[in-house]
């Protein structure tokens, strides 16, 4: 009996069977109620015509600890609808979102073995997708499922990748991004043609199945005409990236807050993407935020596909039936990494921005450039701005602004921490005009600004 590799992302659940070419891609959207169909069986075609027949929720009701024996139900249901009979006793290994905590994961065994499946080990899908893409330095994985955001820290030393932190919340997702275009396609009618597609299921569901390729064009081309037909009349409406892109945009910036949360201030990481979130308008511009990075874009099943040569390379865990079931965070860097499944790495924030030449603060600037260090603190020196006492955590020196080699470094003194773009630093930071920094509970804001010899900002 053939081993199967799986990849839990119920955006894109992934099957891959030894001796196949490629893995089963699908998203978690199946039937939930006896019907015409059998419980379990994909219903993407009527997700939008029948909700309360179809469940997207039983990933995550599993990692959120919901209604855990009806989503432990419809996630095996999934599982034997999408093996069949014959993967009866295989054994598998099992690439499991990061944001999945220990409780999560016995829930999400029961209904793995409850679909007849022999799990060998549970392997954290973060660290996986890291090691497979051979990379040797701290990363950020970003993960976007149906009703969920997700941000995992990878960090890489001595041979492996480790998942180091992750961040998530349950509530917006790839649904929600979903919603967003089918809302602005519906006003966009209603403007144009004076019909709502919502008002009915069928034409909902049809506007609903032409989202993907309008928003791959839209992000392609610039514009996307989504086109309903039905016997006897035709509506089409023509949609701008930027529409797009601005109505995703809250979605977008959430994700990228959890990044800043996890990434030290300025560090250059590795960044790690599905292809399908590359290819939403928008996406890819929000994280040109995370300058100084390479981003990394990986097809849909890649997890499933590394968890294949895990097993086959010896890293397949205990024989199948031996309990218990590990889960495991370090995962050793490919000796083959799977590069040439993803795409090429880019750099984000190309465009790095000049070196700053003033901190304003309070309607005033202090320069930073040809002459002492500016220090910034409850008690810094004389040429320094002096904060106030009252203010929670503030160090008597909180940091210091200087220039070295023609760049403007920050150094962090304090134990309460500072903020770059949101970022923490971790000791130093090359610091770019436009940057903000926030010291301070509940926190003061500076801000970095460049000017030319003709300005007049004034200097301190």
């Amino acid at each position: 009996m053939g081993s199967i590799a799986i990849d839990l992302d119920d955006a894109a659940l992934a099957i891959q069977r030894e001796g196949e070419a490629a893995p089963v891609i699908a998203p978690s959207v199946i039937r939930a109620t006896p019907g015409e169909r059998a419980v379990g069986a994909a219903a993407a075609d009527e997700v939008r015509r029948r909700p309360r027949e179809v469940s997207t929720r039983h990933w995550l009701q599993l990692a959120a600890h919901e209604s855990l024996h009806s989503a432990v139900m419809l996630a095996r249901a999934e599982l034997l609808a999408r093996l069949g009979a014959s993967a009866g006793g295989a054994p598998a290994l099992v690439a499991v979102p990061p944001h999945f905590d220990a409780e999560a994961l016995g829930y999400v065994l029961a209904a793995l073995q409850g679909a007849g499946l022999a799990v060998t080990r549970l392997v954290d899908s973060a660290a996986l997708r890291c090691a497979a893409l051979g990379l040797d330095r701290d990363s950020l994985v970003l993960d976007v499922g149906l009703h969920h955001l997700a941000v995992a820290a990878v960090r890489a030393g001595d041979g492996v990748c480790r998942r180091a932190a992750v961040r998530w919340r349950a509530g917006n997702g790839a649904v929600a991004l979903l919603d967003g275009a089918l809302q602005l396609v519906s006003e966009a009618m209603v403007l144009r043609h004076r019909f709502d597609p919502l008002h009915d299921g069928a034409t909902e569901q049809a506007v609903y199945e032409l989202l993907p390729e309008a928003t791959v064009a839209a992000t392609r081309t610039g514009r996307a005409r989504v086109v309903l037909e039905r016997p006897g009349w035709r509506l089409e409406v023509e949609l701008s990236r930027d529409q797009f892109a601005a109505r995703s945009a809250p979605i977008l910036r959430e994700l990228l807050a959890f990044a800043h949360e996890l990434r030290p201030a300025g560090a250059s990481v590795d960044v790690v993407i599905a292809e399908w979130l590359a290819r939403w308008p928008g996406a890819v511009e929000h994280l040109e935020e995370l300058r100084d990075c390479e981003l990394h874009v990986l097809p849909e099943g890649f997890a499933a596909r590394a968890a294949a040569v895990l097993d086959t390379t010896g890293g397949g865990g205990r024989p199948a039936g031996e309990a218990p079931v590990r889960l495991t965070r370090r995962v050793p860097i490919f000796a083959e990494p799977l590069r040439a499944l993803a795409d090429d790495a880019r750099r984000l924030g190309a465009a790095q921005g000049q070196a700053p030449t003033h901190l304003l603060h309070a309607g005033r600037a202090w320069a930073l450039r040809g002459g002492a260090p500016l220090e910034i603190g409850r008690a810094p020196d004389a040429r320094g701005i002096a904060l106030p006492d009252g203010m929670a955590g503030l160090s008597r020196l909180h940091c210091t602004l200087r220039e070295e080699g023609g760049e403007i470094v920050l150094v962090d003194h304090s134990r309460h921490g500072s903020w770059v773009n949101g970022e923490r630093v971790a000791g130093r930071v090359r610091l770019r005009a436009g940057d903000s920094l926030r010291i301070g509970d509940p926190g003061i804001e500076f801000a970095l600004i460049a000017v030319g010899a003709d300005a007049t900002a004034q200097s301190g």
